[in-house]
């Protein structure tokens, strides 16, 4: 019987959103194109959401790098708010489940800073949230099967208990080594409506 539904949050349920975000900043389509590529999935993002260095720092290491594009990094970090936005159904995919008996745990490869920022301006959904597994606040990574281990520790779960839902493959594979049934995610419509088959499939649905 499936008691515990664990969620991803980028991608999943909030939009990682940093061109459309760099876009308004004013920044031109090559400008975008360039403050992205300079930042967004490299060793210094890595180490962000593994809690090794701070924002601060990786955008000093950003600058160092790319001298050229200074004025452009700054302006990126000034205020990261608007990097992310709550998918539309978000909120009430997780407050359906909760009413239906489920508990709700987020683990999730996210900088701490931001975590703590997007927790108070753009995750509406928390109050219907358990628990949760942040990688900058235990020092690991997905697919590391010890952040998903830290997970089922700290709160209990039997992995035959639990669902994963996340939008990076390696993630899934990671989940499903360790006993746990996931959902690779391709869109939120999508995701619920596996979900929900999965769910009605093993007899879990009230």
């Amino acid at each position: 019987m499936i008691k515990n539904i664990i969620f991803d949050v980028g991608m999943v349920l909030v939009d990682f959103r940093y061109m459309e975000y760099s876009a308004e900043l004013g920044f031109s389509p090559d400008e975008v194109k360039a403050v992205c590529g300079a930042m967004i999935n490299t060793p210094e993002w890595e180490m962000l959401d593994k809690g090794m260095i701070t924002q601060s720092q990786a955008k000093d290491r950003f600058i160092d790098r790319d001298p050229e594009l200074k004025p452009l990094i700054e302006r990126f970090w000034k205020d990261l708010t608007e990097i992310v936005r709550p998918f539309p159904r978000s909120k009430e995919w997780l407050r359906s489940l909760k009413e239906r008996g489920y508990n709700i745990y987020l683990l999730t490869n996210y900088p701490e800073e931001m975590f703590a920022l997007h927790s108070k301006t753009q995750f509406d959904f928390l109050d219907y949230v358990d628990g949760m597994v942040v990688s900058s606040h235990v020092k690991l990574t997905k697919p590391d099967r010890r952040i998903y281990e830290c997970l089922m520790k700290k709160y209990s779960l039997k992995p035959g208990e639990c669902v994963f839902l996340d939008d990076r493959p390696d993630n899934i594979k990671a989940a499903e080594l360790l006993g746990i049934r996931a959902i690779l995610v391709t869109g939120q419509s999508k995701a619920i409506d596996d979900l929900g088959r999965l769910l009605a499939e093993l007899n879990t649905e009230e």
